[in-house]
């Protein structure tokens, strides 16, 4: 009898212990890594009517299994990044998890619901039975879990509901607060994921900031003709005008991806993912065209040498970020200005303007006209970061301002006050993106109104020219030309008109470049009024 009760007491534990057991694989977070999505798509998924499949995309393989905590995608177009996203998101779903899928804007959010996810959803029968009757445009309840289709642009959208897994799709279209405001929606998870995919644009921004973090792999192919290994989006150059070794001539006249060394022909599908810093946590991917063999190489090579949009180029292309100095300055052209003056501590003669850039601290920068006789020569005499506006005060009177512009907002009532205290001297600036031409200056106001990327443009010509001079080189002279260089000019392109125009984002902190900005504005009608604006030395 003991024996029988011992042995049920026994088989009571093992069922107690495999109960538990299956109840933890059951959880969201382990049945995500057990279940390796590519399997899973491989077994389950159709798309435009045809199973899954990574013919052609062998280099994603990879990235589907990838279960990090952390994934960036810089990916050039149609390279089936964004398929992968999705299908990640309803995998997660399927799991328990529930998912916030980011987008630039709604607009964004209600044409990708019905562009990609609706179709998806009636090729995959499996999926449409698992939803429940909550099924929106923003809303997909799979299972037990929820899919949420959002835009960044309302921060209403951006705190409502909790997360275990968020993906922020076109992230260089992203205002960077936003996605920080995003990001805790993570908070109350144990799961905690982040994805973040886009077509790259400038250097350091966005998506390549996000890379620029992450282990940095590259699909690299080695040759089985002389053993060397190659990363294409590595070898492409980052110049036009250059050598294009990995694209080669058939006999026939069509293209192939070719060893830099020997030129003979690459198998894209046999590459792997090698990173550039294997200890680092999170995973980074950078995927060009390149590598998909089911675009052709003698395209790329014709758009190459043809192109009049680098920029579109290789952002969409080959998968990279890109920027000229027509664009963007360099920290190093702008430190090129330095001489060999000190930082003024007061007005030494020569007429002064005044530019600041307001926030939770004021950036200021001095800038005087020396009496050299140079047509628009300015010099740079002091940069200064302050905290109270009593401190703007000190200063405009020191350096005996004729002219300073102030930024409007955010901080627009201790703005104005500041400006009243200097009537006449200070104008609050309010940028106007329909305005052209000339700044209007408003003195019963005290603002002035210019379009933003005109002006914007002004300052970074008076570098290009070195019509400015810095004083020598120090820190605070090293945090300004950084500053100066993440300001940078992208073209968009409205979708409906196809009308493109340039505007300026921010890549880094650029107060001291909106300092310089105005400071340049203020100068610059100086310069009109004493008739000497435009004739360059």
């Amino acid at each position: 009898m003991t024996r029988k009760r011992a042995s049920a007491s026994a088989k009571l534990s093992s069922g107690a212990y495999l109960r538990k057991r299956v109840q933890e694989l059951a959880t969201p977070a382990t049945r995500a890594l057990s279940d390796p999505l590519a399997e899973w798509a491989l077994h389950r998924i159709r798309l435009e009517g045809r199973p899954f499949c990574f013919e052609g995309h062998e280099y994603l393989r990879a990235i589907y299994d990838d279960t990090s905590s952390h994934v960036v995608l810089s990916k050039a177009a149609q390279i089936g990044g964004t398929t992968w996203a999705i299908l990640r998101s309803l995998h997660a779903c399927l799991t328990g998890l529930n998912v916030i899928y980011f987008f630039p804007t709604r607009t964004d959010v209600i044409e990708f619901s019905k562009s990609r996810v609706a179709p998806l959803l009636a090729d995959n029968p499996f999926l449409s039975r698992m939803m429940a009757s909550t099924d929106t445009a923003s809303l997909k309840r799979i299972g037990q879990a929820h899919l949420y289709l959002r835009g960044m642009q309302s921060t209403v959208s951006l705190k409502s509901v909790p997360a275990d897994v968020i993906v922020f799709d076109e992230l260089d279209e992203t205002p960077p607060a936003a996605k920080a405001m995003a990001k805790e929606r993570l908070a109350h998870s144990d799961y905690r994921r982040t994805i973040e995919l886009s077509n790259p644009s400038l250097p350091d921004y966005g998506i390549d900031e996000e890379y620029q973090k992450s282990d940095q792999r590259h699909w690299t192919i080695k040759c089985s003709k002389c053993g060397r290994w190659t990363a294409l989006d590595k070898e492409f150059p980052r110049k036009l005008g250059k050598e294009v070794r990995i694209i080669q001539p058939r006999t026939d006249g069509s293209f192939y991806q070719a060893c830099p060394k020997c030129s003979a022909e690459l198998d894209l599908a046999a590459g792997e993912w090698v990173a550039d810093f294997p200890d680092r946590s999170i995973h980074g991917y950078r995927i060009s065209q390149l590598f998909s063999s089911k675009v052709d190489p003698g395209e790329i090579l014709d758009e190459y040498r043809t192109t009049r949009f680098p920029d579109r180029f290789y952002n969409l292309k080959i998968g990279i970020p890109w920027a000229d100095l027509d664009r963007r300055l360099d920290i190093m052209s702008v430190l090129s200005l330095c001489g060999d003056a000190t930082m003024s501590g007061a007005s030494t003669g020569g007429r002064c303007t005044m530019g600041v850039d307001t926030g939770r601290q004021l950036h200021v920068v001095v800038l005087r006209d020396d009496g050299t006789g140079v047509p628009d020569n300015r010099h740079l005499i002091h940069l200064e970061v302050c905290h109270d506006f009593s401190d703007l005060d000190v200063i405009i009177d020191r350096f005996n301002v004729e002219r300073c512009v102030i930024d409007g907002l955010p901080e627009t009532h201790a703005t104005r006050e500041f400006a009243s205290r200097h009537s006449g001297r200070v104008y609050m600036n309010f940028f106007n993106e329909h305005q052209r031409g000339s700044a209007n200056w408003n003195r019963d106001a005290m603002t002035v109104t210019i379009n933003r990327t005109e002006a914007l443009d002004a300052s970074r010509t008076a570098v290009r020219e070195q019509i400015v001079v810095l004083p020598r080189r120090l820190p605070i002279v090293e945090e300004f030309a950084k500053h100066m260089a993440a300001d940078a000019k992208v073209l968009d392109e409205d979708e409906d008109t196809g009308i493109k125009k340039y505007r300026y984002i921010r890549t880094g902190e650029n107060h001291f470049s909106m300092a310089f900005t105005y400071a340049w504005l203020a100068a610059s009608f100086q310069m009109k009024r004493a008739g000497t604006w435009g004739r360059r030395r």
